[in-house]
């Protein structure tokens, strides 16, 4: 099996298994020997910022001499990138091969399992072949029926910012979500929570009833450097954006309890994690005039809103929505504060059409294809203008490859 056989067999298996659990999943993993049973995990969930509080974690390890594996999900260029030890992506070779052999293992032991489901046990079995000391997980979408949730009790779990998003599948409230996202804490475990203020007693609960150590995230205050000071310790970062210096407050308590463990991790380490982290897409300058930012549900649409307010320049936004996200709100959100505004859309049967994103913002233009957009945007801004991508991580990871 070579690598485009592998992706296309990968992308073939069902989105969705019933009954949902991991059943499959764990009759799929006693077939190649339970490699999650082997390893240390932190295990992330939260409607945003998830991604880059894994990132951040799995530099600081790296940088503090641990061979440190990272899961997540989706990818924005390669999807390699979903499986990485220290900061390199499984190359083809490995990918191919994993594939052949957890497809067998499927198949001889009639284990149905998700795509994702699939791929987090080609994971589990990478890092634990490559003889990782801790891996950082990041959940799917949602958190007690992930397969990522699988794993034994972690080191920690970590709960990150909980928002309106994936209501189909998670529930339509904020306190259902949440619930939902608290499934990753185990019974005498430790968490970490971000200050999710209206949901916090959801979270208290849960950690409560299963006799989980709670630990709450205190606000972060933005440095007038570029970094933040977190219980009265300042602190560098690479990442920009006006979210993540409280995504990083989260951090900081993770390698807390990771310390507290007995892991030997320096301030150097993490000073050093996080003045030299990268996580794509997220308020990521392309060049001085073009930013990307994949968030597409309405807490990370104002989280953005704020960021690209607080660079105190005119923007000119390109967006593209999938039609399932909350995308009048999103367009309502950001398109006052945009000096022009432009509609477009991917080539998805998921993306809303670019006239009724054009409709929903009350001004501006349709342009189709997206690069065309984006070029677009590049030639009508004046000196002093950002252009800000932004309503899907898919059309980030497609700016991304063409204009990086």
């Amino acid at each position: 099996m070579n690598i485009s056989q592998a992706l296309e067999y990968i992308h073939s298996i069902p989105k969705f298994v019933r009954p949902l659990g991991n059943a499959g999943l764990a009759g799929l993993l006693d077939a190649l020997g339970n490699p999650h049973e082997r390893l240390r995990f932190i295990h992330i969930a939260g409607t945003n910022g998830k991604g880059s509080a894994a990132a951040m974690t799995a530099e600081i390890l790296r940088r503090a001499g641990f061979r440190t594996g990272l899961f997540t999900s989706p990818f924005i260029e390669v999807f390699n990138e979903r499986i990485k030890i220290n900061g390199e992506n499984i190359p083809d070779s490995d990918l191919a091969a994993l594939t052949a052999e957890v497809k067998a293992a499927a198949e001889e032991g009639g284990h149905s399992v998700s795509e994702f489901a699939f791929i987090t046990a080609m994971a589990f079995l990478y890092f634990y072949r490559k003889k990782c000391g801790y891996v950082v997980l990041e959940t799917g979408m949602g958190g007690r029926l992930d397969a990522t949730n699988i794993i034994p009790v972690p080191e920690v779990s970590a709960i990150m910012s909980i928002s309106l998003d994936h209501m189909k599948y998670l529930g339509g409230t904020l306190e259902e979500i949440a619930a939902e996202k608290c499934g990753i804490i185990k019974e005498n475990g430790i968490a970490v929570a971000y200050p999710n203020d209206s949901v916090m007693s959801v979270i208290e609960n849960h950690a409560a009833q299963l006799h989980a150590e709670l630990i709450k995230c205190e606000k972060a205050v933005p440095s007038e450097n570029g970094g933040f000071i977190y219980k009265g310790r300042e602190y560098p970062l690479a990442l920009k954006g006006e979210y993540q210096p409280q995504n990083a407050a989260l951090v900081i308590e993770i390698i807390n309890v990771l310390r507290r463990k007995g892991a030997q991790i320096s301030d150097k380490a993490v000073f050093d994690g996080l003045s030299n982290v990268t996580w794509p897409a997220r308020f990521e300058f392309l060049s001085d005039r073009l930013i990307i930012d994949g968030g597409h549900n309405i807490d990370g649409i104002r989280a953005l809103k704020r960021s690209l307010l607080s660079l105190g320049r005119p923007v000119i936004i390109v967006m593209a929505m999938m039609q399932d996200k909350m995308c009048a709100e999103c367009v309502a959100e950001l398109a006052p504060a945009a000096k022009h505004f432009i509609a477009t859309e991917l080539d998805m049967p998921r993306c809303l059409d670019a006239e009724s994103l054009l409709s929903m913002a009350g001004k501006g233009e349709c342009v189709v294809p997206c690069a065309k957009a984006v070029q677009k945007a590049l030639d009508l801004a004046d000196t002093n203008d950002v252009v800000c991508v932004c309503g899907s991580l898919y059309l980030a990871g497609e700016i991304r490859k063409k204009f990086k």
